[in-house]
């Protein structure tokens, strides 16, 4: 009789053992969730608002970075909600570590996306970007296969208010060295500048007419290198750090959770 309280002593602390390492895991994952949801939201969001210059710089780290940043916060959530689902399915802990472990290789992902985005930043220096924005303005925009481009130089110019490459009042000049410019001559009378260039009227909503007979009352004369490479450098850099301040903290969690669980076998 002895015997079997001991035994069934023994039974309840390891019961309430597994169940402090549960809470464990549950808790840490909960925080997770919260960091990887941060990771997913702000990646989308800059992919619908803050991409649209993106094909105009000419190198790929900044969507890559991006990129891996969302696939690191979406692949923590699934496996998040896989290691709940096993926390609630299975008591040992022994089926959980995999899943931390899987964890812990996804925040370095996240926290290599942080490092990505800021080396885009820091790739793009003045005298590089301008030779980009105006490569892509001359020699791509309106042209058979280059949709991509054309299709973010003109969302470019409308968002950010700005016509052709420059920092002064006579950025709308860079149009008139462009190929696009050069097919209009058979055209009358000739764009000199794309209708993204034209003011919006507050009214309508709609661009005005400001391509032919430029500069006009109607025209953003303002160059857009300065505004591109603000919004850039700014973003990439809210980018950069939530990438890395997530990250870390999502590292922090999974080893104070993994010790957790070292501790209580």
């Amino acid at each position: 009789m002895l015997r079997s309280s001991y035994f069934d002593g023994y039974t309840d602390i390891s019961v309430q053992d597994e169940h402090k390492k549960n809470r464990s895991v549950v808790g840490g994952l909960f925080l997770i969730l919260i960091g990887s949801c941060v990771l997913v939201g702000y990646g989308i969001w800059t992919l619908q608002n803050k991409f649209f210059f993106a094909p105009l710089l000419g190198s790929p780290l900044y969507s890559l970075g991006v990129s891996v940043m969302i696939a690191a916060g979406g692949s923590a959530l699934a496996t998040c909600m896989a290691d709940v689902c096993v926390c609630v399915i299975c008591a040992r802990s022994g089926c959980k570590k995999p899943f931390l472990g899987l964890l812990v290789i996804i925040a370095f992902l996240g926290l290599a996306s942080g490092i990505v985005l800021f080396i885009s930043k820091n790739e793009q220096v003045d005298g590089t970007l301008d030779d980009r924005l105006r490569t892509s303005l001359e020699l791509q925009y309106g042209q058979p296969g280059e949709e991509g481009v054309t299709d973010a130089w003109d969302r470019t110019q409308e968002k950010l208010q700005c016509c052709g490459v420059g920092n002064n009042t006579s950025g709308y000049l860079a149009w008139r060295r462009s190929m696009w410019y050069a097919n209009q001559t058979d055209v009358s009378p000739s764009a000199q500048v794309p209708q993204s260039c034209c003011l919006v009227d507050d009214v309508t909503g709609q661009a005005r007419q400001c391509q032919f007979d430029v500069p006009n009352q109607f025209l953003n004369d303002k160059g857009c290198q300065d505004d591109v490479q603000n919004v850039f450098f700014d973003h990439a850099k809210e980018l950069g750090i939530a990438a890395t301040v997530v990250s870390l903290i999502e590292l922090m969690i999974l080893l104070v959770t993994l010790s957790t669980l070292r501790d209580l076998q």
